[in-house]
């Protein structure tokens, strides 16, 4: 069954612009030529090959990105492609921001370390700490919204943070909880494997979420010095396209943060310590506009919800910051070429098909 049809990706430059560590993609080809695929047919046609990936310094962009991990997909036909992918990973595969981490007093400096240059780890999903008295809990959405490689990103981001806290703070490490948005997949019995924890899906965000009890445990790789000289390398590498990019992320972050009830973009520049003026100037001098990446968030929220979630469509405008249900059925319909139910029919279909051919769960 098609998934639902929506129109290409708005034209943000960070879906075109070559900025992304290829770690994902490099993990990628090394398990399809492991399982005797040609890496050639996963690069071709996308402006590199396989050795590109090896090579210090080469970057991707996140379309170049999702196509690759769209036809190893089709490939490979293993659905838990991404639990393969990142269950193969350690804090050195994350380079500087690996050996940075494993400098760190403790796991909650490193993971904070980690969060901070997440982009330079290559990922392709935003990650974010969201606020819990007795838990410390990560949220993960992807970079742009894209149900045909939705899974992978998040299974690969959960999977490779469990096994870089493993090698960090030791093999009996587990969380406390996994969270996510997609509804379960046939390889269920394989999260149980890799996390051994309660895995629940359908849910309404995308969360890894630890006891706040782990976080102090030192680590025994700490060395302040190490940390400090990685810090410096980081933060003087590719420093132009970092700020344009983590400007724009900025941003998108407040917005994220108060997508129910926006504040003015007058009261967002005061707390950035600037005019409305100087911040609208910034955000086109780095190639996004306030408006553009408000609706990017909105969109990408609202189908996640009407996908995974039993939302009625007016909540769903509520939860997207839409206080009449019939502006955002506009929004929407001009965002996607579809109406918001249309989307979700669809979705409950496939879901629905997916349901029918999934083991069940063992007690």
């Amino acid at each position: 069954m098609k998934r639902p049809a929506v129109r290409s990706q708005p034209m943000d430059p960070r879906y075109t612009t070559a900025s992304i560590n290829p770690l994902t993609l490099r993990y990628l080809a090394l398990v399809a030529a492991e399982r005797g695929f040609d890496t050639r047919s996963l690069c071709r046609g996308l402006g590199f090959d396989a050795e590109d990936l090896q090579r210090p310094g080469f970057r991707i962009s996140y379309r170049q990105g999702s196509l690759m991990i769209g036809r190893a997909y089709q490939l490979m036909g293993d659905s838990g492609l991404g639990l393969a992918i990142g269950s193969r990973q350690t804090p050195v595969s994350w380079g500087l921001v690996g050996f940075g981490m494993m400098s760190c007093a403790t796991l909650l400096e490193a993971t904070e370390f980690g969060l901070q240059y997440q982009q330079e780890a290559g990922s392709l999903a935003y990650i974010t700490r969201e606020k819990s008295k007795s838990q410390f809990i990560i949220a993960a959405d992807p970079l742009f919204y894209d149900s045909d490689i939705e899974m992978f990103l998040i299974e690969e981001m959960f999977s490779s943070m469990l096994m870089t806290t493993r090698f960090l703070v030791g093999a009996h490490f587990k969380p406390a909880m996994i969270e996510v948005v997609y509804p379960r997949p046939p390889h269920v019995a394989r999260y149980r494997e890799l996390f051994g924890c309660p895995v629940n899906f359908s849910r309404r965000r995308n969360r890894f979420i630890v006891d706040k009890a782990w976080m102090n445990t030192p680590l025994a790789t700490h060395d302040a010095l190490v940390a400090e000289s990685v810090r410096d390398l980081i933060e003087s590498s590719l420093l132009s396209q970092r700020a344009r990019d983590d400007f724009g992320s900025t941003i998108e972050r407040a917005i994220r943060e108060n997508l129910r009830a926006l504040p003015p973009l007058e009261r967002l520049a005061a707390d950035m310590h600037t005019s409305e003026r100087t911040l609208r100037r910034r955000l086109s001098s780095a190639g996004f506009s306030y408006q553009s990446l408000l609706e990017s968030v909105r969109k990408a929220r609202a189908l996640e919800l009407l996908t995974h979630s039993t939302c009625a469509v007016s909540e769903v405008a509520a939860e997207t910051g839409f206080n009449d249900v019939r502006n955002f059925r506009k929004a929407f319909k001009r965002w996607t070429g579809v109406a918001p139910t249309e989307v979700r029919d669809r979705a409950e279909k496939l879901h629905e098909n997916a349901a029918a051919t999934s083991p069940p769960i063992r007690a």
